[in-house]
């Protein structure tokens, strides 16, 4: 498989043939609810920029028995299209999870408004499509959790109690980047009606995950280490590294 994006089609036959050695590839939500199984994998997509590579990853997925959950960005350039509502309907119904993909504490450093509201407005939309938004992963926004020097300022779950993080400074602290600054005032998860944190959802002993398009450990060494008994695997896959993995749709109409 290849170790940097874009990956193609035969980077996803490779993965479905890793992800048939396990017992069941489940939504985070399931592992959430207690599945410990080290020989079950929990699947997560983080939506990033663009809708068509999630939807067709989804049947793919549904083809071969598999479960994930879909983290939707909600500042993203799809966020606003007519096509999301239908493409988030059409996930759902192949049988996995919509979550909510959080971005909220950099929109409020960088427009001045309550992240708060911003999470609410997000989830609350999303429900009223009929999701049940029960699980959140937070959102590495480039322009925003880091400094000029790429050095992290803050991580989004940061805006749950539970999901503190002492090494980074105080839950309360006030967060300073760009000329601007927005003070943290966490709250409890299910303050949102959330029961979940995708990194937190149970122990692993693995993750794997193709983030900023390159994977941070080579197919051979997770093929090596699963599966462990003492712990599971999960990973994380972005959807917008896999376009030219799926046909365009001429190529289909053909």
């Amino acid at each position: 498989m290849r170790g940097e994006a874009p990956f193609r089609r035969d980077d996803l036959r490779q993965l479905g043939e890793f992800l048939e050695r396990a017992e069941e590839v489940v939504a985070m939500r399931e592992i959430a609810a207690g599945e410990r199984h080290p020989n079950v994998i929990g699947l997560r997509h983080d939506m990033d920029n663009f809708i068509r590579p999630s939807v067709e990853l989804a049947e793919w997925e549904r083809r071969h028995g598999f479960r994930a959950t879909y983290f939707v960005l909600h500042d993203s350039p799809y966020w606003e299209s007519p096509d999301l509502r239908p493409s988030l309907e059409r996930i759902a119904e192949l049988g996995h999870e919509i979550g909510i993909h959080a971005n909220a504490l950099s929109v409020a450093l960088d427009r001045g408004v309550d992240p708060d509201a911003v999470l609410w407005s997000a989830v609350d939309r999303l429900r009223s499509w009929g999701h049940t938004v029960t699980g959140v992963a937070a959102h590495g926004d480039r322009d925003w959790c880091y400094d000029e020097d790429r050095k992290v300022v803050f991580v989004n779950d940061e805006q749950f109690i539970e999901c503190a993080r002492p090494n980074m400074g105080a839950p309360d602290r006030t967060i300073r980047n760009r000329g601007r600054e927005l003070t943290l005032r966490p709250r409890s998860l299910a303050d949102f009606g959330l029961t979940y944190e995708s990194l937190r959802a149970g122990p692993r002993a693995h993750y794997w995950s193709d983030s900023g398009g390159r994977w941070n450990q080579s197919y051979a060494q997770t093929a090596r280490d699963f599966p462990d008994p003492s712990g599971q695997l999960h990973i994380l896959i972005h959807p917008c590294w896999w376009f030219e993995a799926f046909p365009a749709p001429a190529e289909v109409a053909a």
